[in-house]
C-alpha cells in the first residue's frame, strides 16, 4: 500500500496530499472563463471526474492562489437569484503559474509512462 494511504479512508483522507493538482486544473477552467467558486466545483467534477472533492479543498486552493496573485475575485452583485458570489478570474502571474504547471505534468507524464511500462514488463 501506498505509505500514508488508510484504508478505508473517506474523500477528506484521499484529498489530502492531492489537492496541489487542483490547482492547476482550476488555472485552466479559469484560462477559459471567470467562473464563481461553486460552478468550479461543478466544473471539476463534469471535466475532470473529480466528483468526491470536497467543496472546502476548491474554496481553500482558490484563497490560496488568490493569495499567490494567480487569480482575483470580485463579487457579482447581479447574481439574480441569491446573495452575491465571488467570481474568480486568472492573472497574468496565473497564466505562468499554468504554463509552468503544464511544463512539469508533461515532464511527470514521461516519468509515469516508464514506470508504469516497466512494472507491465514485470508481470509479464
Amino acid at each position: 500500500m501506498p505509505r500514508g494511504h488508510r484504508r478505508g479512508g473517506g474523500p477528506r483522507h484521499r484529498w489530502g496530499r492531492r489537492m496541489r493538482i487542483v490547482e492547476p486544473m482550476l488555472l485552466l477552467l479559469m484560462a477559459k472563463k471567470s467562473a464563481h467558486g461553486y460552478g468550479l466545483v461543478e466544473q471539476l467534477a463534469s471535466v475532470f471526474g473529480l466528483l468526491e472533492l470536497p467543496p472546502q479543498t476548491v474554496y481553500r486552493a482558490l484563497q490560496g492562489m488568490e493569495d499567490s496573485g494567480w487569480i482575483t475575485a470580485k463579487w457579482d452583485m447581479d447574481a439574480g437569484q441569491g446573495p452575491p458570489r465571488k467570481v474568480y478570474s486568472i492573472t497574468s502571474e496565473g497564466l505562468s503559474a499554468l504554463q509552468n504547471w503544464a511544463d512539469e505534468m508533461e515532464m511527470l507524464r514521461g516519468m509515469l509512462d516508464a514506470f508504469t511500462s516497466h512494472y507491465r514488463k514485470l508481470n509479464e
